[in-house]
Order: C-alpha cells, then sequence, then structure tokens
C-alpha cells in the first residue's frame, strides 16, 4: 500500500512537471505559428526543446523503463509504439532546429506525454477502486449493518466500518459480517457456508457466530471480536483471489492479439514515413506520429479483463463466488449440466421416519456414519444422537461402490447400504423415501428408513435450463429406485439418470463426456465430479472445501442462483463483445484518419484515452445490470 502510494505520488510529480512545461512551450508555440521568424523564431525553438527536456526524459521515464523490459523479454508490450513515435517526434524536431528546416514538434511531445500520463493516471485510479481483486471479500461481505453507541441508539453503518469491540443488532434474515459472541437474545443461524452443515442452530448468550453465518430469525446483539476484514471468510476468500487474479485464455489471446496489432500498426506507420519521406518528410513523419498514437492496443488490453473483473465483483454481491476469469469463460461453452441429488435438487433435509430389527446394533451404527460427509449419514448420526446412543468405535471406514459405507467392529464386518424399496412404497410429489440396512458379516440386521423432499424451485430450474437448450442429468449415488423417483418427479427422462454412481465413477461419467460439461453438487461429497467436470458449481457446502474443488460457489441456498450465474456468463460475453467491436471500429476509423492527414497527433492524444474510458464505462455498466437484473431473469 505503501509503495502504491509513493509510486501514485511519484506520477502526479510527472504530471505536474509535463503540464507545467506544455504550457509555456505552447505560449511559445503560439508565436511561432503566428509567423515568427529569423532569429527569434530560431531562440524560441531552442527554448522549447530546452523546457521540453524533462518532459521528454524525466516525465516520459516510465514508457522507456517498459519498452526496454518488454523488449528484453522478446516482446512488444503497448508503450513501444509510443515510444518509438516520441524518439521519431525528438529526431525530427532535433533536426528541425539544427538545420533550420523542416517541422519542430516539441509542443506536440510534450502534449502527448502530458496526456498520456493524465490519462492512465485517471484509468488507474477507476480500476483501483472498482477492478480490485482483493476487494472481492469486501463485496461478500459489505453490508449495512446497525451499530449501538454508547447511549443505547443505533447507528446504520457499513460493515467495513465495524471495528473489535463494537456491539451490532442483529434482527431479520441477514448474513453477518464479524466474528463475535451473542451478547444477549436469541436467534435461529445457518451456518452452512462455513461449515457446510445444512442444519440451523440456536444461538443464545455466549455463542460463538463466524462471518458469513446468516440469520434467520430472533432478535440478538453480537459482540465483534474479529472485524470483517480479519475473519476467516475473508481470508479464505483472499486465497481464492488469487485464482481470480489468474489470465483467462480469452485474455492471454487478446494479448497475443495486441502483440500482433502492434507490429502491424508499426509496420504501417514505417510505410506511412517513408511514402513521404522525399516530397514532404514532415508530414509523413506526422501522420505516422499520429497513427501509432490514436491505435495505440491499450483498449483491446482492457477490453476482456475489465469486463470479467467487473462480473466476478458483480457476482460476489449477489452471494455468487467465482474464482476465476476461465470459469466465465468456459461457461459460454457448457451445453449439459449434470446435477447431484441429495442436498442439491433436494433439500437434503432427511429425517428418519423408522428403525426396525437389532436395536442393539445402533451405537455400532452411529460409529460407522458420525464422520460420513453424506446427507443420509449426517441425518442417521442425528437421529441417533438426539436420543443419547452410546458410540461403539468402527475401524477402517470406507466407501462402498454403489453407494453405503463399510467398517470393522469388535463383533465383524459392517456396512451401511440402501436397499431396494419394497414393492409398492409410497412415494409422492412431496416426499422422498429412502431405505437403508446395517449389515453384520453380510447380513441385515437393522433398517432405516428416511425421508427427503425436493426443493421447491428445482423443478422451475431444471425447465428454465431446458427451455434455454442445455441438457440436464442426474448424477446421484443412491439407490436405483430413490434416485428414479426423484428424477420422475422433476421431468428427467430414464437416459438422463445415472444411479449408484461412487465419487469415482461420478468423476469418470464427466470425464469421458465428449461435450463442456457443468457439475452442480456438494463441495465435500461431490468433490471430485466438480474437479473433473468442465464448470463446477458447489451448493450448500462448506465455501472452504467447496472452493478447494470447484469453480463457482453459490453462498445463497437456493438453485435459482444456478440461473444467475449463466445469466452472468451471458452478460459478460455480451459486454465483451460490444467492448472488442467498438475498439475495432475506432482503430479503424482512427487508423484511417491519420494516414489520411485528417488527424494531428494532439487530437490522437486527446481520443485514445477517451477510447479507454469508454470501454472502462461500459463495462461497468454491465456489472451494474448483472447487480439489479441477475436476479429477475
Amino acid at each position: 500500500n505503501e509503495l502504491s502510494q509513493r509510486e501514485s505520488r511519484l506520477t502526479l510529480i510527472r504530471i505536474g512537471v509535463a503540464g507545467a512545461a506544455t504550457g509555456n512551450i505552447m505560449i511559445l508555440a503560439v508565436s511561432l505559428y503566428a509567423g515568427a521568424s529569423g532569429e527569434i523564431a530560431r531562440q524560441f525553438q531552442y527554448l522549447s526543446a530546452l523546457i521540453s527536456l524533462p518532459v521528454l526524459t524525466f516525465c516520459a521515464w516510465p514508457f522507456y523503463q517498459s519498452t526496454y523490459f518488454s523488449l528484453k523479454a522478446r516482446r512488444l508490450n503497448l508503450d513501444a509504439p509510443i515510444v518509438a513515435a516520441i524518439f521519431a517526434g525528438i529526431v525530427a524536431s532535433a533536426w528541425g532546429v539544427f538545420s533550420g528546416t523542416g517541422e519542430v514538434y516539441f509542443d506536440s511531445l510534450s502534449m502527448l506525454v502530458f496526456l498520456l500520463l493524465s490519462s492512465r493516471f485517471a484509468l488507474r485510479r477507476l480500476q483501483s477502486e472498482h477492478l480490485k481483486h482483493n476487494d472481492l471479500g469486501e463485496d461478500l461481505l459489505l453490508r449495512t449493518v446497525n451499530r449501538i453507541l454508547g447511549n443505547g441508539q443505533l447507528e446504520s453503518v457499513s460493515s467495513m466500518a465495524i471495528q473489535k469491540g463494537d456491539r451490532i443488532s442483529v434482527d431479520g434474515e441477514c448474513f453477518l459480517p464479524a466474528d463475535g459472541k451473542v451478547e444477549n437474545g436469541f436467534g435461529v443461524v445457518d451456518i452452512s457456508v462455513m461449515t457446510g452443515e445444512s442444519e440451523p442452530i440456536d444461538v443464545f448468550k455466549g455463542s460463538t457466530i463466524l462471518a458469513g453465518s446468516r440469520n434467520l430469525a430472533g432478535k440478538w446483539i453480537l459482540a465483534v471480536e474479529c472485524p470483517p476484514a480479519q475473519t476467516r471468510l475473508a481470508e479464505i476468500l483472499r486465497e481464492t483471489e488469487k485464482s481470480a487474479g489468474t489470465k483467462s485464455d480469452f485474455v492471454k489471446f487478446s494479448d497475443g492479439v495486441s502483440q500482433w496489432f502492434i507490429s502491424v500498426v508499426g509496420l504501417i506507420a514505417l510505410g506511412v514515413a517513408a511514402y513521404f519521406f522525399k516530397s514532404a518528410p514532415s508530414e509523413g513523419i506526422q501522420r505516422a506520429l499520429t497513427l501509432v498514437i490514436v491505435t495505440c492496443p491499450c483498449v483491446f488490453g482492457i477490453a476482456i479483463p475489465l469486463s470479467m473483473s467487473f462480473a466476478i465483483r458483480a457476482a460476489a454481491r449477489r452471494g455468487i463466488v467465482i474464482k476465476d476469469s476461465n470459469a466465465i469463460e468456459r461457461l459460454w461453452s457448457v451445453r449439459k449440466i449434470f446435477f447431484d441429488k441429495t442436498g442439491t435438487l433436494t433439500t437434503g433435509d432427511m429425517a428418519v421416519e423408522h428403525v426396525s430389527g437389532d436395536l442393539d446394533l445402533l451405537p455400532f451404527a452411529l460409529g460407522l456414519e458420525k464422520d460420513q460427509p453424506h446427507p443420509v449419514a449426517k441425518t442417521i448420526v442425528k437421529f441417533l444422537r438426539e436420543r443419547n446412543c452410546i458410540e461403539e468405535r468402527v475401524f477402517e471406514v470406507s466407501a462402498v461402490p454403489g453407494g453405503g459405507v463399510a467398517g470393522r467392529c469388535k463383533l465383524g464386518r459392517l456396512a451401511m447400504m440402501p436397499i431396494d424399496a419394497k414393492e409398492g412404497a409410497e412415494s409422492s410429489r412431496e416426499k422422498l423415501r429412502g431405505e437403508y440396512a446395517l449389515y453384520l458379516n453380510g447380513e441385515s440386521r437393522c433398517q432405516f428408513t428416511l425421508r427427503d423432499r425436493p426443493r421447491d424451485e428445482a423443478e422451475k430450474v431444471l425447465n428454465r435450463f431446458r427451455t434455454l437448450g442445455y441438457r440436464v442429468r442426474l448424477l446421484s449415488g443412491d439407490r436405483r429406485a430413490t434416485v428414479f423417483s426423484c428424477a420422475q418427479h422433476l421431468g428427467f427422462h430414464a437416459e438422463e439418470v445415472y444411479f449408484e454412481a461412487s465419487p469415482e465413477t461420478k468423476a469418470n461419467v464427466l470425464k469421458n463426456d465428449r461435450s463442456v460439461t457443468a457439475m452442480v453438487g456438494d463441495g465435500a461429497n461431490d468433490a471430485a465430479a466438480l474437479a473433473a467436470s468442465g464448470v463446477g458449481i458447489a451448493i450448500c457446502g462448506s465455501l472452504e472445501t467447496s472452493l478447494r474443488a470447484a469453480d463457482i460457489y453459490l453462498a445463497r441456498p437456493s438453485l435459482t442462483a444456478l440461473i444467475e450465474v449463466f445469466d452472468i456468463a451471458t452478460r459478460t460475453r455480451i459486454a465483451i463483445r460490444r467492448n472488442l467491436a467498438f475498439s475495432v471500429a475506432f482503430n479503424i476509423v482512427g487508423g484511417t484518419l491519420a494516414v489520411m492527414g485528417l488527424m494531428s497527433p494532439l487530437w490522437a492524444a486527446v481520443l485514445m484515452p477517451i477510447s479507454s474510458v469508454t470501454v472502462f464505462l461500459s463495462s461497468m455498466w454491465t456489472g451494474r445490470q448483472i447487480e439489479r437484473k441477475a436476479g429477475s431473469t
């Protein structure tokens, strides 16, 4: 931060020096343009050269330094044509001064450096305010909260203004931006963002709350122990931002196009100068200089990154964490979407409806299932602990292909696996029945009947994707009867359903699919499948766990956010195309006017930054549209 401030101060000094020198040179230039001649004109030219010296050395140094390092790396950057134009102008002006013939461009060169420094400084300030990747945590945590003052009054402030020791009034449904303890009151809180635990918890005096948790009901006071920027959630997001700052393949392609563009423009400029070399060398240099300035490819260099960055930030404000811009790019090609069932298309809020068989084995069932991430296991563990079941130790616990888990206990080999539904078992639109058996040495000894239900919005979301032309698939590890019961309710055809798929099988299905796929599932239970897909989208899991495997994390436990993700990708693609179309049109028109001699170098220096600002505003407008409209699609 201190280094950045020093760099900004130095840039402002350079701008000030360039502005002061340019102003004085322009006063001298007025006399020359007005007809001053002879010794007076010669002295004014020498004086202009002297005043321009700090502008063309100290002020223009960043351009020289940037070009030097790019040439050292055997590539051309955006500053290379500018430096070439400055050197050409210096040589032509020096020849004009010492020979007494030809044009002198010290006024144009000084104005050029001044305008370029000013426009770049302004653009970088805009970018630092709107495009910093380390603001991702702020975007997700940014909220307006009610801080309790010393006199007991409430003050509405930004969550980023919260300090350690502050007291916040929590009332109604909202995300909590800071870590702290409940000072008094009572509430119900969803902690799934940080822990992946789907079951809300009761909070009361003394309860510890982490940032990212969502209050569902109740009114209470939070004593802040860790402000937003220092929370565990912010730390996780900072790790994510390292990926968010990487260049996508599309951005790398744009960089390559910029390199090619610089080379082509340079050759055209040399051709223009050579064409006028004998008849009017001054005119040739001026046209070439104007061409190089007005067609500066920086607009190509920022068109794509700007749009991507604004999209990532706008998504974060809607509770959608996009790990990097490559994910947005890959979403453009996705035509097939795989959905996990339990906890994704269904609520995952299962309940044990009935237990039968040898109930003496229930302590072993608890020991077998206690550390398993699947919602079925969590449901069984919750049921047993609510009945004060004493755990018996189980060793060598591992997943069973086709669904279930197995281990070893003092009685022998244990396994918890799904069993086929009884003939004619009840199944309704609202509830899905699942039956599981605890096996001891291969014999079914205890049976559990569980119920789950589809998410309210699941059918609507799936139909929306079908309408948009996406092919949807159901990829589940549950048994055939349960999966097909869910599939029938949600409109899947038999050939669109995969059942009894182990984590490895899920990953292989995605790897072997020749189309670009998206996988929607739980961040922990479906980690392998999320990683194997073209775009992994995690929902209803732990943020930290999900971001290790997935490209996108939905902080809101709703499938409607999934539609927003694809809408964000579509809007971003439209913005990029719009920006690139404008950039191409601007460079063609500007370059044509420059070659025809219908534009001066000064006008080129004025118009070039305007094009960059236009692209910036276009991208920012798209970001605002995403924030306002993505949820209504």
